[in-house]
Parts: C-alpha cells; sequence; structure tokens
C-alpha cells in the first residue's frame, strides 16, 4: 500500500481552537483517505499558537516557538482521539518530549513500523527545533518514512501563474515541475520545505480541502488540484 503524507493546518480543527463541526468535517475526510492508502499526518497549530500573530506578546522567539509546537501536539492528540472514536488504528509521534499518555516520542523506524500496519501516524511537534515551520517538517517526514506522496491541503484550487486573489485572470497550473515552480516563484510552501521535496523527487498535490471527497480522490491518484513533479 503506498504511503502518502497529509500536510494540514491547524485551522483544519477549527479557528482559535478546536471546533467540533469543522473537526467532525475533518476526520470524516481523513477517515476515507485512509482506506485508500498508508497515511501520515503532519498538523500544524495555528489555529492556537502562531509566532506571527503573537509578536506583541513579551515572549522571546525560541520560546514562542516552542508554545507552537506544543499546540501541534494538543491538536494531533484531539486529532487521534476523534479519529480512533470512528475504529481507525492512531498513534501520535512527537519530536518535542510530552507525557507519554500524549505522545510517543518519534523515530523514522516507529512511525514506518506503524504506517506498515495499516495505522494512522500523526506527526507532532515539527521537528523539535525553532525556527522550523510545519511545511518543512512535513517534507523531512514525508522523505524519512519514504512517502511517494505530499498532499496539502489548502484554501485555494492549487497552483496559480499568479496570486488569485489579486488577479482574476489567474491560471490554475494542473501540472507543474519543480524546476517551475522555482523559476516562477510561486508561493506553493515554504522554500526549504519545497527543495527538500525536490531534491528527492517526491511528488506534491495541492487541493482545496474545503471541497469534500477532494482528499480521498487526491491520495488515489485521481487528477484533482495541481501536481508538482519531477521532470527527471
Amino acid at each position: 500500500m503506498k504511503k502518502i503524507l497529509l500536510k494540514l493546518s491547524g485551522e483544519a480543527l477549527g479557528s482559535g481552537g478546536v471546533e467540533a463541526k469543522i473537526l467532525q468535517r475533518t476526520v470524516r475526510e481523513i477517515a476515507a483517505a485512509a482506506e485508500k492508502c498508508s497515511l501520515a499526518i503532519v498538523i500544524g497549530g495555528g489555529n492556537i499558537w502562531r509566532f506571527r500573530d503573537k509578536k506583541n506578546l513579551a515572549i522571546g522567539r525560541v520560546e514562542s516557538d516552542f508554545l507552537g509546537m506544543t499546540a501541534t501536539v494538543f491538536n494531533a492528540v484531539v486529532l487521534k482521539n476523534t479519529l480512533a472514536a470512528l475504529g481507525l488504528r492512531v498513534q501520535v509521534f512527537s519530536a518535542v518530549k510530552v507525557a507519554d499518555e500524549l505522545a510517543a516520542k518519534y523515530s523514522a523506524q516507529a512511525a514506518r513500523k506503524f504506517l506498515e500496519k495499516k495505522g494512522v501516524a500523526i506527526l507532532a511537534g515539527g521537528t523539535g527545533k525553532s525556527g522550523v515551520t510545519t511545511d518543512t517538517a512535513a517534507a523531512l517526514r514525508a522523505v524519512e518514512l519514504g512517502c511517494e506522496l505530499v498532499v496539502k491541503a489548502t484554501n485555494v484550487a492549487g497552483v496559480f501563474d499568479r496570486d488569485p486573489r489579486q488577479a482574476k485572470s489567474a491560471k490554475l497550473l494542473k501540472k507543474v515541475s519543480f524546476a517551475e515552480v522555482l523559476a516562477q516563484n510561486l508561493g506553493v510552501m515554504d522554500r526549504e520545505a519545497f527543495e527538500i521535496l525536490a531534491k528527492k523527487n517526491v511528488s506534491i498535490r495541492i487541493f482545496n480541502f474545503a471541497k469534500t471527497g477532494l482528499l480521498k480522490k487526491a491520495v488515489a491518484g485521481e487528477n484533482i488540484g495541481s501536481l508538482i513533479y519531477s521532470k527527471n
């Protein structure tokens, strides 16, 4: 069974915290997708804490980043328990130290073994280091776990040749190479994350998570959203 990594933002669970209706909808989408592949999930924590939104507080960057990593653990545990209630096998692995009751310590070997047993592995705590985004964490984990595809859930239809919020004539690029994205400086994900995936030839599927059923189609290999691939 193919291994796929799903990058979710914290807002997939709610805005300003966790919202039951949004959480339940996200869980249903994940459960349907998990039937089609071995699924690893990296989730953000922006619904709870994000450095750029808290700059007015007297909290240093390093501490703020670790609060953000802790927020991803919070989201991961909520997601785990809600998925488990549907009968899925789920485990949270964290790159930051937390209570054993919340998550296992992340190791690529342990996560790979869990995925091989058709479990959903939720990877929390970013990389465990300050100054690194969850996009980069997702890219590194995809490579470590041998995932063949990263699917990134967003609030836009895919990759455009220009910002669709500023240009009505923006064109959706259904298929585009890593080289073309870099040459045109298209905003797909953090550059460091993008370059990691490009170097390892791990394709990226970008799609609109707000549309029901697209995640299942994305992991099944259907031509939805945008596919970023290597020409090599």
